[in-house]
């Protein structure tokens, strides 16, 4: 706990309400077997903690109350997914692409890892793909208020879950600029003012809801991002560098690609090489694809790009300061990313052969949660693996 003191408190607050309301003692014990320390000399094959045959709930209650911690973190994975397919309807034109999108998150490994974790990063996923949603809808129109409305909450609430929604308050503000100067884009009925006028109530939602974090964190280590609280709850990620540094020209780009699609454990939980070869490889194809039928984006598709590399951009800028190359952490912009990558693969594929491509994607995606399984129990449950 003292490790996610810099952390905004939304998701902790609902896990403490959940154990409040289920616990008789109003808390979940945990007393897991230390059995090497988290350092980086120690071997990585040798698990942490044990995880076989040592017992770590003091009591059934305990137990309860962590797979009720769990469980809520599932459900915010379910409704994130049931957001990210009515946004894939929006962006991609064709329903083959909008079903690959949902085959390629589904079938992600290391989304399926993460929702089923008691983290954080299952509340800032599913406010950001939300926020995507609303963005999405306020380009189709703009005028709308209840869409302003929607994207201030989601976006403010999103602030609350994690700090790396802040890239898509700017992202949200590239667009409002955009609609304000085009008029609305599509819709000719949307004049500037209606447009004005949406954005300061959107503005006026998240200052509602999250503001009052920001102004605690200036006036308690003064910044408003709470930089000097994550400084002190986490020296051993300090480490300072050039963006020109080994660190972002060597292992930076490898770490975060291949963590996004799987790695587990304490980052020391690896599937087969080959997976991250092949799942490249159809990452190369995409972004060719891309490049193929760029002509034939949505505007909606363009937007998306914009988002995923703002995301992209504020997990370099973070790791200039704090080693942390994790995939998981572009997750709030999972979605767009996603319906671009079905989109460039798409491009590739002849329609008399879709089918057979998406049979082959879900077969895939089966494989790898299969595969994933294995990993992970092979990793944990050998007693050689305890062996120093």
């Amino acid at each position: 706990v003292l490790r996610e003191g810099h952390q905004p408190p939304l998701y902790y607050a609902l896990g403490a309400l959940l154990v409040r309301l289920t616990q008789p003692d109003h808390r979940v014990d945990l007393r897991p077997a230390p059995h090497r320390p988290p350092d980086p000399t120690a071997p990585e094959h040798i698990p942490i903690f044990h995880h076989v045959d040592m017992p770590i709930f003091p009591t059934e209650a305990d137990r309860v109350g962590f797979y009720l911690l769990r469980l809520m973190s599932v459900l915010m994975a379910i409704l994130n997914v049931a957001v990210a397919l009515r946004l894939f309807e929006r962006v991609l034109k064709e329903k083959a692409h909008e079903i690959m999108a949902g085959l390629l998150l589904i079938g992600l490994p290391q989304f399926a890892f993460i929702s089923a974790g008691i983290t954080n990063d299952n509340l800032a996923n599913l406010m950001g793909t939300l926020t995507l949603y609303g963005l999405i809808r306020l380009l189709e129109s703009p005028e709308s208020m209840r869409t302003h409305v929607g994207s201030g909450i989601a976006l403010g609430l999103g602030l609350l879950a994690k700090k790396s929604l802040l890239t898509l308050l700017i992202g949200w503000a590239l667009l409002i600029g955009w609609c304000w100067w085009h008029h609305g884009v599509r819709s000719q009925k949307a004049s500037r003012q209606q447009i004005t006028w949406g954005a300061l109530l959107t503005l006026t939602l998240v200052g509602l809801l999250a503001g009052w974090w920001f102004v605690r964190n200036a006036l308690l280590y003064g910044d408003p991002l709470g930089s000097e609280m994550e400084r002190r709850t986490l020296p051993g990620l300090v480490n300072e560098k050039s963006l020109f540094s080994r660190y972002f020209l060597a292992s930076f780009w490898r770490v975060t690609l291949f963590s996004g699609i799987g790695i587990f454990g304490w980052m020391n939980v690896l599937l087969p090489f080959w997976v991250y070869a092949f799942c490249t490889l159809l990452l190369l194809l995409a972004l060719m694809g891309l490049a193929r039928g760029w002509r034939g984006m949505s505007i909606e598709l363009r937007w998306s790009l914009v988002w995923v590399l703002l995301g992209v951009a504020g997990l370099v800028w973070y790791n200039l300061t704090y080693s942390q190359p994790q995939g998981r952490l572009l997750f709030p912009v999972l979605s767009a990313w996603l319906a671009l990558v079905a989109y460039g693969l798409g491009q590739w594929i002849p329609p008399t052969r879709m089918r057979l491509a998406l049979f082959a994607l879900a077969a895939l995606a089966l494989l790898l949660h299969l595969l994933s399984g294995w990993t992970i129990y092979t990793f944990y449950y050998p007693a050689e693996r305890y062996r120093f």
